[in-house]
């Protein structure tokens, strides 16, 4: 988070328009602390001993090119810059921070570069140079740097600037690196405080939609008190995200193609801020915090099954609980801890969900309490299993392929196994299950790895009638004909 705060104080230099002399001494506090933070952290120091020179002296055409050079290695990101251009007394200025020598700054970029790699990696971030100009005893730099951060926001670093070197140094080096920023104040913010715009190109969910076609589903055989359907989001998600995912129309959503099929649907209103009091309440709690065996009774997850009881009392009739991803595993939790729900519920449909913890040795995002809520028996209501095995995990794949073994690897240990992209096959389904269905989808609204929606994800209309109609069979039936089906 550190390169985080260090970004969002430089937002508010940006507002000043100009150079290092415009900006508040506030700001240049600010940064100068955090640099001071990175340096202590990362450990390099400036080189005391003299630099061997390759050449006695430059030209300024040689200089130019040596830019050239560190611009086409991106050096505005990546720190990659070629030492011989710069005298060892360079005065290095711009809107936040002047100090002087070469050796400070490489050892600023070296304590720098391991926060960058994690927050702003390679494959999301470019520097454009749109002119590199050498007149006399001076270079000037126009250029562009673009970044998306990996923060749970995905905000995006779009910022112009103009560097100015000039060539008084030792043998014709660089003896001054002066770089100034344009952009306002509320672009600035705005780019670090809200998501990036994305351009949303919509799925077709079904043949004809995106020209105005309803779509054809499925005839199934009516039965007699049809149970209302709640909906469980999954970890990180929002409500909204099964009615208008990703902001698409809500025609493309769970809650409207179930409601096409002729049931009320309910969504436990979970928002995206609520996730928090995993950790808010969950320090609370020292099994939780300290020692990774938090029980099932942990305030670490048991407001999301108070909102779960919320959510069914307030139904009338038996509810069908759907539960997407870990709201799989918080529909068991939601029915030891309350036993009225148990008792409305029909039948509880899980959708790649993480039923079992990861072994030992890996580290558990629940802290325990999926342990124990695994280790408890089923309770008495039908259950129905749904996963995927549509995608192997591959570290040295493609995205989807990267970001499956990452998911896979924190789940069942092995980044190799297959699974819908988040949860592997191994943990999606329980031996105790009435149905075990396989299907070849995708496990969330958005392709793995990105910010793209899918129409090839558990909820999405094409995949809907394949777990609920062998659902509803499931339900419907008396439970000692469920029993002699297993």
């Amino acid at each position: 988070m550190m390169l985080l705060v260090a970004t969002l104080a430089t937002a508010a230099a940006l507002s000043q328009n100009r150079g290092y002399g415009a900006t508040s001494g506030a700001t240049k506090g600010v940064v100068s602390g955090l640099t001071r933070l990175v340096n202590l952290n990362g450990g390099e120091t400036p080189n005391a001993v003299a630099r061997q020179r390759n050449v006695e002296s430059l030209t300024p055409q040689e200089v130019r090119d040596g830019l050239a050079e560190d611009f086409r290695n991106e050096y505005l990101w990546s720190g990659k810059i070629t030492p011989e251009l710069y005298d060892e007394r360079c005065v290095f200025t711009d809107p936040t921070l002047s100090f002087a020598g070469l050796g400070v700054f490489e050892s600023n970029l070296k304590n720098l570069d391991p926060w960058i790699e994690r927050f702003v990696p390679a494959p999301q971030r470019r520097v454009d140079l749109y002119s590199l100009e050498q007149a006399g005893t001076t270079v000037t730099a126009s250029w562009r740097m673009v970044g998306a951060l990996k923060l749970p926001w995905r905000p995006r670093l779009d910022l112009n600037g103009t560097t100015t070197y000039t060539l008084g140094g030792a043998g014709g080096r660089i003896s001054a690196y002066d770089e100034t920023w344009a952009i306002t104040a509320g672009d600035a913010l705005l780019q670090l405080l809200k998501p990036a715009p994305i351009e949303v190109v919509e799925p077709e969910f079904w043949p004809g939609r995106l020209e105005g076609r309803a779509p054809v589903s499925k005839v199934r055989a009516s039965i007699l008190n049809p149970p209302t359907i709640v909906v469980l989001p999954g970890f990180g998600n929002d409500a909204s995200d099964y009615a208008t995912p990703l902001g698409l129309p809500a025609e493309t959503g769970l809650v409207s193609a179930l409601e096409r099929r002729g049931f009320r649907v309910a969504v436990v209103p979970i928002d995206r801020g609520n996730w928090l009091q995993v950790l808010t309440k969950g320090y609370k709690d020292l099994d939780f915090l300290l020692f990774e065996k938090a029980s099932m009774n942990s305030p670490s997850f048991s407001w999301y099954a108070a909102k779960v009881s919320q959510t069914v009392a307030t139904i009338e009739g038996p509810v069908l609980l759907v539960g997407h991803s870990a709201g799989g595993w918080l529909a068991k939790l939601s029915c030891l801890l309350d036993d009225g729900v148990a008792k409305k519920v029909a039948g509880v449909v899980t959708l790649g969900a993480p039923h079992l913890p990861p072994p030992a040795g890996t580290p558990c995002a629940t802290r325990g309490v999926v342990a124990d809520v695994a280790r408890a028996a089923w309770p008495a209501v039908p259950l129905i299993t749904v996963a995927s095995a549509s995608i192997r995990g591959d570290a040295t794949g493609g995205v989807e392929a990267k970001t499956a073994a990452d998911a896979y690897r924190r789940v069942s240990g092995d980044g190799g196994d297959v699974g819908d992209s988040v949860v592997p096959l191994c943990a999606a389904h329980l031996p105790e299950a009435d149905l075990q269905l396989t299907l070849p989808c995708r496990h969330s609204i958005n392709v793995a790895g990105t910010s793209a929606p899918t129409d090839d994800w558990y909820g999405a209309e094409k995949w809907v009638d394949a777990w609920l109609e062998p659902a509803l069979d499931i339900v419907s039936k008396p439970r000692w004909l469920r029993g002699l089906g297993r």
